[in-house]
């Protein structure tokens, strides 16, 4: 289970990217995430291992963009 108000490293993927050209951006991020709705600025829809959809949706609030590729 996601560890909750703790930062993190995660993998997000964000469905209405500002490039519009494509469905969607999946980038890492440091983020906390929480199971209330309200207790950080953006909505997170979490989906399970096997891509179950959990019926409510959480909050996150990314801290920075982690760049994985390397350099070079």
């Amino acid at each position: 289970m996601v560890a909750e108000d703790k930062e993190m490293e995660l993998i997000v993927r964000e469905l209405t990217p500002k490039d519009r050209r494509y469905k969607y951006r999946s980038f890492y991020a440091m983020a906390q995430v929480s199971r209330s709705e309200a207790k950080y600025p953006d909505r997170l829809w979490v989906r399970l291992g096997r891509g179950q959809l959990q019926e409510k949706p959480w909050s996150i609030k990314i801290i920075k963009e982690i760049d994985k590729l390397p350099k070079g």
